[in-house]
């Protein structure tokens, strides 16, 4: 390895020691063993054992059935450990002669001579702080029982939950402080949110008694000083701590992440100058979300014309440009817009958001909504997987792509995504009553598929009207299905000619599209008896 024979061991290892001396480092005992880890494999010439799997058995004590596909905890904890590399080498370590860096798409170390190897490329890169975005800060869990485990239970739990939530695009977490940092937490927390700029708190405290474990983590807004949420765990059972942790942490970050999560919604209830200072992409997404909340013509144009906007006077983000790729597809599925470029534009949109950041969670997200309208099942699924892949936490948009491959045909997967990512937080978009539908309907339980067409309340839409006449056509409600297929043919006087056209752009099981035509068409032909 060529990096490895311009420098001495002693002097990779006097730098390493250097870099582990980092208080971001020093009080992130998972973070200094995973440096460790790597640095020692490649000075011993083992740097090709350096993989996703070894990391996780070695470093992380994941057992020996971790799978890297089903999760991310190493590219995780490698993110943030490049993040504070790169905030080493730009304050104490900047005159370094030595530089560690950790190549993205790897995990074997470079050692790079400042004098000698000026490639531009290799020297850690600063990522621009998103300032449009809400900054959580995780402090220090507090140990009421004097106990060293309890100690280095309450670090991996920080460590854990900074994690989990650095995978939100919508969020910036600060998870690593100084002595000097923690000696004003101690102080007064609120003073030291102020201090670092963070919008929120998370915190808590954890007591063993007996046998019993007892956390308590409380989300706090450090504008107003409100407890926004707090949640008890409680465990008899502590041997099994990583279980605990991934419980508590998989709990935390489903419900306060994500445009559906608590903090977004805290954001526009106590901070609106938060939307008005960075007008153009927060009104976008704002609007989005308004949009999924409240499903209205009104709400739909508002929100397609503050994505355009935003789009144009902010191209590189990629967010907003995903959001404007789902918009374009609301179109054709409520009959705004029948352009046949559409679908095209849509992808473009897409395209452009992965272009910008390939790990774009709602890129993914939207991308599988098109590959639906292009009616390619298995390119829908594939796209469905990377969006779950990338953040299985943000509930909203999982619960999303659970419901599109419920709509492409693929029920038993669809839903059980769908369904557990809304026990986890049951806020959604308002088309996930489709899908509950839709499956109900493809099982035949007939009486379930109408609870959920009944929920829908988006009476703007065709499919409000549409979906409830054909479940209580199905369950032989035939003068209440009566009244909505009037509401129907207010809406859409051409629906008898275009129902199966558009259905069939939705909803890839032919199957199930004649089966709610028919069930509409039995009521249209009593009404005109």
């Amino acid at each position: 390895m060529e990096n490895l024979k311009k420098n001495t061991h002693e002097d990779i290892f006097t730098e390493l020691e250097s870099v582990l001396n980092f208080h971001s480092l020093k009080n992130s005992p998972i973070l200094s063993k995973f440096l460790r880890y790597i640095v020692e494999e490649t000075v011993n010439e083992n740097q090709h054992f350096i993989k996703e799997y070894s990391i996780a058995i070695n470093v992380l004590n994941r057992s020996a059935d971790f799978n890297s596909n089903d999760d991310a905890v190493v590219r995780i904890h490698a993110g943030r450990l490049r993040r504070i590399l790169n905030e080493y080498y730009l304050t104490i370590g900047q005159n370094n002669s030595l530089i560690i860096d950790i190549p993205k798409g790897c995990y074997i170390p470079k050692f790079i001579r400042k004098n000698n190897d000026r490639e531009e490329n290799a020297l850690p890169i600063v990522l621009p702080h998103n300032n449009t975005n809400p900054i959580i800060a995780i402090f220090p869990f507090k140990s009421i029982t004097t106990d060293q485990n309890l100690d280095l239970f309450s670090l991996m739990l920080c460590e854990e939950l900074s994690a989990q939530l650095s995978l939100f695009d919508d969020l910036s977490v600060v998870g690593n402080f100084s002595s000097e940092m923690i000696s004003k937490i101690n102080q007064n927390i609120m003073e030291a949110a102020k201090s670092i700029g963070a919008d929120f708190i998370i915190t808590g405290n954890i007591q063993c008694n007996d046998k019993t474990i007892q956390i308590r983590v409380n989300l706090l807004n450090s504008k107003t000083g409100e407890f926004v949420m707090t949640k008890s765990f409680d465990h008899i059972n502590i041997k099994d701590i990583h279980h605990i942790q991934n419980e508590i942490t998989h709990s935390i970050v489903s419900e306060i992440g994500g445009y559906y999560g608590i903090i977004f919604k805290e954001i526009i209830k106590t901070s609106p100058s938060r939307i008005t200072d960075n007008l153009s992409i927060w009104k976008g997404i704002y609007s989005y979300y308004k949009y999924q909340c409240d499903c209205t013509f009104e709400n739909y144009w508002s929100a397609f014309r503050n994505l355009a906007e935003a789009t144009k006077l902010h191209p590189n983000h990629a967010t907003t440009w995903a959001m404007l790729g789902e918009f374009h597809l609301y179109g054709v599925v409520f009959a705004i817009d029948n352009d046949e470029n559409t679908i095209e534009e849509a992808y473009r949109c897409v395209m452009k958001s992965l272009k910008i950041d390939p790990h774009c969670q709602q890129a993914w997200h939207s991308l599988t909504a098109i590959n639906l309208f292009k009616k390619d099942p298995d390119a829908c699924l594939y796209s469905a997987e990377q969006c779950i892949k990338i953040n299985p936490n943000a509930s909203g948009r999982i619960s999303g792509v659970g419901c599109i491959l419920i709509f492409a045909g693929y029920f038993d997967k669809g839903f059980p995504i769908m369904q557990n990512a809304i026990q986890k937080n049951p806020y959604s978009p308002w088309w996930i009553n489709i899908g509950y539908c839709c499956y109900y309907l493809s099982k035949k339980e007939y009486k379930n598929a109408f609870l959920w067409a009944e929920k829908m309340d988006s009476e703007e839409t065709f499919l409000d009207p549409l979906l409830k006449c054909a479940t209580l056509s199905l369950i032989n409600e035939d003068i209440k299905a009566k009244k909505y297929l009037s509401k129907l043919l207010v809406l859409m006087p051409e629906a008898p000619n275009k129902i199966h056209q558009i259905l069939s752009s939705l909803i890839l099981s032919e199957d199930l599209v004649t089966e709610i035509i028919e069930a509409v068409g039995r009521i249209e032909l009593i009404q005109n008896t």
